[in-house]
């Protein structure tokens, strides 16, 4: 059995780093790491650590952290519309606010209590990197998980996701795992939440791209084909070109526009980098108003 890791503030830094150059590199597609890219991660966070921590391990942290993102972007969703501490990088609302929103989210019925009181005062350590890493790919909701997932009281090394490179089952579609049956109670409860829908409607895009991951595992190993669209790393060169310096409320807004590959076709179209900060700038504007 691995030996337990107790996670420190510099573990969990060191951690996102190293996901963060693997996501770089090209080493998650579609939100998913390649075999190669858990491999690095493991080797790159010993190299720095010298802790050797399982790779089940490290996706129980990295789902712990998503969990914490996740009940962050419901409690912006909620208030949307409402002020922002940037000091303590959560959102600005009254004492008046907080008690109806706090009536409405806790059951003292079920005695649970709401998520979302954890971040009145600040918000999840790490929030730019936080939403590099999870922004396309977290799902609101109580009980919203999505392939690959793994709770933070459910992980076992065989509920371990990835990516596989060529095989000779490579075509062979493998069996989906059924879902745990839920209690009435908790069904019920997943019903009436307000993100049920959007869950839903995600997943459902979710299993789409899976479908589309499982057919191209063959080319895994392949060299990759030129793309018609800059990388990310490409794209963060760009950005960095225009002149927009790390730690900036402009470099989150950009690393978070550049996961789009339909915007780094237009940052690579522009043929200028006061046109591409321009560009940034006008994104960065509009999503602080």
């Amino acid at each position: 059995m691995a030996e337990k890791t107790i996670w420190g503030d510099d573990l969990v830094k060191h951690l996102i780093d190293v996901c963060k150059e693997e996501i770089l590199a090209g080493n998650r597609p579609q939100g998913i790491f390649t075999r190669i890219g858990w491999k690095n991660v493991e080797d790159k966070f010993f190299a720095r650590t010298k802790k050797k921590c399982t790779k089940t391990q490290l996706k129980n942290k990295l789902d712990n952290l998503k969990k914490d993102f996740t009940q962050f972007m419901e409690l912006k969703i909620a208030a949307t519309g409402l002020g922002w501490n940037e000091a303590n990088q959560t959102v600005d609302c009254s004492n008046t606010w907080w008690d109806e929103h706090l009536e409405k989210c806790n059951n003292p019925e079920r005695g649970t209590k709401c998520n979302h009181v954890r971040f009145r005062k600040h918000g999840p350590k790490h929030l730019d990197d936080l939403h590099f890493l999870f922004d396309k790919v977290h799902v609101t909701g109580a009980t919203a998980m999505c392939p690959g997932d793994v709770s933070s009281c459910d992980s076992s090394s065989d509920d371990v996701l990835e990516v596989t490179e060529k095989t000779d089952e490579a075509c062979n579609k493998p069996k989906p795992k059924k879902r745990k049956q839920m209690s009435g109670a908790a069904q019920e409860k997943e019903e009436k939440s307000p993100f049920y829908q959007m869950y839903k409607n995600t997943c459902m895009k979710i299993e789409s791209a899976v479908e589309k991951i499982s057919t191209s595992v063959e080319a895994s190993s392949a060299p990759l084909q030129a793309n018609l669209v800059p990388t990310i790393a490409e794209a963060m060169k760009m950005v960095k070109a225009c002149g927009i310096q790390e730690k900036t409320a402009m470099m989150h807004t950009a690393t978070s526009l550049i996961m789009k590959a339909e915007f780094r076709e237009i940052l690579f179209a522009l043929e200028t980098n006061e046109g591409r900060f321009d560009l940034i700038e006008r994104e960065h504007k509009k999503s602080t108003t």
